[in-house]
């Protein structure tokens, strides 16, 4: 319930001030049954429809967030063209599923959000309304902007700090990898 708020409550934020806005859940059951779910493409307007099927999300199964994290990317970089793009999670920060916790999933979401942030996506992790500590979100999410949240309400004090850390240090990994890959060439 505090996710699909907080998701509400940023992308009607976010479109208000004139971004391109998509939303996405995703769950999965084991390795080969990753699920995402559109709730609104970029190109769908943000109406009832979109807040419908929003509403209509419910938590359940398991949480491969670094599939999920690639996968949003992948949507970022196909169809949210533009220079400046952020990929936003709200989870309760644990990467679990069958034979994907512990540190084996905390290194695959760290692994895959520092892919999309060397491709310059910028990634921004909340856990909204879960209990879950900080020292638990930093081993998942590494150096990821990344915070809990309370409550949704919250959201509007920090939220423009954390997108401004998120965008920089995409922008800073990006221009990183690209002067490496520069100097091998």
């Amino acid at each position: 319930e505090h996710q699909r708020e907080a998701a509400a409550v940023l992308a009607e934020a976010f479109h208000a001030f004139g971004n391109r806005v998509a939303v996405h859940g995703f769950y999965s059951q084991g390795r080969s049954a990753v699920r995402f779910v559109r709730v609104k493409r970029f190109a769908d307007p943000l109406d009832g429809r979109a807040h419908a099927r929003l509403g209509a999300l419910t938590a359940g199964a398991y949480t491969r967030l670094g599939a999920a994290i690639r996968h949003g990317s992948a949507v970022l970089e196909s169809d949210g063209a533009g220079s400046r793009r952020l990929l936003i999670v709200l989870s309760d920060g644990f990467a679990y599923d069958q034979g994907y916790q512990g540190r084996y999933g905390e290194a695959d979401a760290r692994r895959a959000l520092a892919e999309a942030r060397r491709r310059g996506i910028g990634c921004l992790c909340l856990s909204v309304g879960a209990t879950t500590d900080l020292v638990a979100l930093r081993r998942v999410f590494g150096t990821a902007a990344h915070a809990a949240v309370r409550r949704s309400d919250d959201l509007g004090r920090m939220i423009g700090p954390l997108v401004r850390d998120a965008l920089a240090s995409a922008e800073l990994q990006r221009r990183r990898t690209w002067r490496i890959e520069r100097r091998a060439a």
